[in-house]
């Protein structure tokens, strides 16, 4: 007799494969719930990747999603997580054709996702520098939103993405080539935004852990620059605290 576990494993492989043993009987109980799982499924993926679904359209998107959810079957009883592997499967599925850039823009969405369960910190001012002597201000260390995610693709994936925020949009030129931005949750919406080169690099610097002096040195800001990324970055509420290094 087979025990409860291995129950929940082939009924769990019989919703998604209708080759699949299971001992659920009648057989029609089963194809409600294969049904239902299936829809379930299908919908959660669907608002996760809707500019994804969107550019290729609803059959085409209905059948990426079978294929994915074969391949990647969700392992949490959190329909939030049904597209966790999805960006990776694009890139696997299509390769390094002319639709790569889909891979890309489903990385973009899965951050959005992200973001969007992430708690909002109060924010603090430019007034919290004055704290601290000139000569240390070099070795500060900013703490970021928790829902602050940055990505940089080599296709315009932000374009595309803001874009697509309306129906029947234009298609995007590919050539435009590497873009980069942040995504970030904000007064119960998610913020996407494009970046240029130099601010992406020094809030990815900041991001992940270094000084202020190392991120202004990795991303080639001079001090009219920098004032101009400290504005930003203190103007969208991104900074909750700074600290001197340890």
């Amino acid at each position: 007799m087979a025990s409860l576990r291995e129950l929940q494993r082939d009924f769990a492989a019989a919703l998604r494969d209708p080759g699949a043993n299971c001992a659920v009987s009648p057989r029609a109980h089963l194809d409600v719930y294969r049904n239902n799982s299936a829809i379930a499924f299908r919908e959660a993926l669907a608002q996760t990747f809707p500019v994804v679904r969107r550019r290729v359209g609803e059959d085409y998107f209905r059948q990426l999603g079978a294929h994915y959810r074969l391949k990647y079957p969700s392992r949490s009883g959190d329909l939030h997580f049904v597209g966790q592997d999805f960006p990776r499967f694009l890139g696997e599925y299509l390769g390094e054709g002319d639709y790569a850039w889909l891979a890309d823009l489903a990385r973009l969405e899965w951050l959005r996702s992200e973001s969007a369960i992430c708690a909002e910190l109060a924010a603090v001012g430019t007034e919290v520098l004055a704290r601290f002597d000139a000569d240390v201000l070099g070795d500060l260390i900013f703490r970021l939103q928790p829902s602050l995610r940055l990505h940089r693709s080599p296709f315009p994936v932000f374009t595309v993405w803001l874009v697509n925020q309306t129906e029947n949009a234009p298609p995007v030129e590919q050539s435009l080539g590497t873009e980069q931005g942040l995504i970030r949750s904000r007064s119960n919406t998610v913020q996407v935004s494009r970046l240029t080169p130099d601010l992406h690099a020094f809030i990815s610097q900041l991001h992940e852990g270094h000084s202020m002096a190392e991120a202004m040195t990795a991303a080639g800001l001079d001090e009219s620059g920098l004032t101009a990324a400290l504005a930003m970055l203190f103007e969208d509420g991104l900074v909750v605290d700074v600290s001197p290094r340890r």
